[in-house]
């Protein structure tokens, strides 16, 4: 019998951007600087009369005017060496193809973004963000782990030793990082106290709550700013740096770069915006509720468009760090009141968030359960390096 050779079938074709390359050459490029579609298309053959053709039929999908210098831009040829198509990349999610023809046409298509959970977890050694960029993890996440526990960890007091423990999601465009997706869950334990967030979503019901369904957000953020050191402390009888007498500091000096932004702590209304002629410089005041209000003094300047009676969230810049008034450097002096009365804002008892409705602790509780177990896995990360063997010990 005579063995019948099955024909091999020819490999599919390569595609790139939706297009063969059996019969395209692709030459990868950047848009250079000051260029507009009009001049890439111009070395090509192609005149004003048929970008202006291209500018109407892709004006629903992409604005060609929008083209920025550096990002991507790929040519593909026919075997003429004639320009048949001009794909660009707005950002790392999307391209947008051009085809070159009579009529010409364009296609925009999203990349598939792919989700990929990972962890992270150590123990500080000399700060969080060292740890994990060492540990080859986003700067982004140090960034994000500390706006999930700000209302619980003042990261400026991380010590060597502290430990924590983070479950995310990174995201990625074919195969390779693109960004941070969602934070699942966060532990950091200072001495013998643990925090702890985990994401929960239920409706609109939304945000970070601890193991007993508590939210992390408190009415208060710890700090206004990110400071260098606390420089004067909350005192009935503190020497005025300036004026070089004995009187009250009723608030707490945060030291910091001129310049660096300050924030409010909490929702409220500005009550005031304007020059403290007792030694405050720029100031702003704001009233969160009928018991609280805050004040924020010596700023360089104010956030653009700030103006009393306007209403401000928790996080919302206000002004920046400087020296004005009576100020022998740079700080802010930050201002806490209960009931009119000027309390230490390091010591003062806030009142706690609600937790969540009974109704929905049995699935936090249960969620936070499957979470909490992967959350805990990360805890091999603390294991000591073994000790390094000696090659040169004798065997035997």
């Amino acid at each position: 019998m005579v063995e019948v050779i099955q024909p091999v079938p020819p490999p599919p074709p390569v595609i790139r951007f939706g297009l063969s390359l059996d019969t395209l050459t692709f030459r990868d490029s950047v848009v250079p600087s000051g260029a507009t579609m009009s001049t890439l298309l111009s070395g090509y053959g192609l005149n004003a009369g048929y970008v202006y053709k291209l500018s109407e039929v892709s004006a629903e999908t992409f604005d060609i005017r929008r083209i920025r210098a550096g990002r991507p831009l790929y040519l593909a040829f026919d075997s003429t060496n004639r320009l048949r198509h001009l794909v660009y990349e707005p950002d790392a999610l999307q391209w947008v193809r051009f085809d070159l023809d009579s009529v010409p046409r364009v296609h925009k298509e999203e990349r598939k973004v792919d989700t990929v959970e990972r962890t992270a977890g150590g123990t500080i050694e000399q700060s969080l963000w060292m740890n994990l960029t060492a540990q080859g993890h986003s700067p982004a996440l140090v960034s994000r782990v500390a706006d999930v526990l700000a209302w619980q960890i003042d990261f400026f007091t991380v010590q060597p030793g502290d430990q924590y423990r983070v479950l995310y999601d990174e995201l990625r465009v074919d195969g390779k990082a693109f960004g941070l997706g969602r934070i699942k869950a966060v532990s950091f334990t200072q001495g013998k106290e643990t925090s702890q967030a985990f994401f929960y979503q239920h409706g609109d019901i939304q945000g970070y709550y601890d193991e007993k369904g508590h939210p992390c957000k408190r009415m208060f953020l710890k700090a206004p700013l990110q400071y260098s050191r606390i420089s004067s402390h909350f005192s009935n009888g503190r020497m005025h740096p300036v004026l070089r007498i004995r009187r009250p500091h009723h608030g707490v000096d945060y030291a910091a770069p001129s310049g660096t932004p300050v924030v409010s702590i909490g929702d409220g209304s500005v009550l005031t915006r304007g020059w403290d002629p007792k030694g405050g410089g720029n100031y702003v005041k704001i009233r969160h509720n009928a018991t609280f209000s805050t004040t924020y003094m010596h700023l360089k300047g104010f956030a653009s468009g700030l103006k009393a009676g306007q209403r401000v969230h928790q996080g919302d810049l206000i002004g920046y760090v400087g020296a004005t008034g009576l100020a022998t450097g740079p700080h802010l002096d930050f201002r806490f009141y209960k009931n009119g009365h000027a309390v230490n804002p390091l010591t003062v008892q806030l009142p706690p968030a609600p937790p969540l409705p009974a109704a929905l602790l049995p699935e936090f509780l249960a969620k936070v359960g499957d979470v909490g177990l992967a959350l805990e896995s990360v805890a091999a990360d603390f294991r000591p390096a073994p000790p390094a063997v000696d090659s040169t010990a004798a065997k035997g």
